[in-house]
């Protein structure tokens, strides 16, 4: 019975650490994505490789929320995956 009430004890805390970490993600997307605005053709006109700069800059909200997302998925299927 003591291994059983480790388990959910493990799993919901696992579950509670999975959703902290979406809802902080979230709540950070706007500075994520107000950073990346600064990046731009002109600021980057110098820099070697700018263009791969600029057009990866257009991408960084996706692959941001993308990770947070996934890294959430992740965190809740590590915390209810079988452990027998």
């Amino acid at each position: 019975m003591a291994s059983i009430g480790t388990q959910v004890n493990s799993t919901v805390v696992g579950i509670i650490s999975a959703v902290i970490f979406i809802l902080v993600g979230i709540a950070l997307g706007p500075t994520v994505l107000a950073a990346a605005a600064d990046i731009n053709a002109t600021a980057m006109a110098d820099v070697f490789m700018g263009d791969v700069l600029v057009t990866l800059a257009q991408f960084i909200g996706f692959f941001y929320y993308l990770g947070v997302v996934l890294g959430g998925l992740g965190g809740i299927w590590a915390s209810v995956k079988y452990r027998g």
